[in-house]
């Protein structure tokens, strides 16, 4: 059986209606956080949706992990994915990431495994359509 899992998260979490290509400004603490359910990962992660664009399926979250979270080793096809760390510690391989840091994952490059260190929180921006496929070759790795 392949690991291959394309997910809904981008829609299933709920957003007020903002007009997707329009201007807007937002309070992020006031926006609801709704628990991430997506095949492959465990349970734990919780997002709040800045902003989703169904035309092109580019989204905004803030997603925050919670103290001793591993989420796999994974992959994305069909987009990239861009990390801010606004508080907390993300250990992988390439070493810890901090408040401050900012990494991006390419189409189809393998990232991870991560592990939250401490209760941390992200920005996380995708640039088209969001798909989790996680490495099972990677995944002990």
């Amino acid at each position: 059986m392949t690991a291959r899992f394309l997910t809904a998260i981008l829609f299933s979490l709920s957003l007020t209606a903002v007009p997707a290509d329009q201007s807007f400004t937002l309070d992020p603490a006031k926006v609801a956080r709704a628990p991430i359910e997506q095949p492959g990962m465990p349970p734990g992660l919780m997002a709040r949706v800045l902003h989703q664009n169904p035309r092109t399926k580019m989204a905004t979250f803030m997603v925050n992990y919670p103290k001793g979270f591993d989420e796999p080793r994974h992959y994305h096809e069909s987009c990239g994915h861009y990390i801010y760390i606004i508080k907390g510690r993300l250990r992988s391989a390439e070493g810890d990431l901090v408040p401050g840091m900012f990494t991006y994952a390419a189409p189809g490059e393998r990232h991870g495994p991560y592990h939250a260190v401490e209760a941390t929180e992200i920005l996380f921006y995708t640039d088209g359509p969001f798909d989790f496929l996680v490495d099972e070759k990677g995944a002990g790795k």
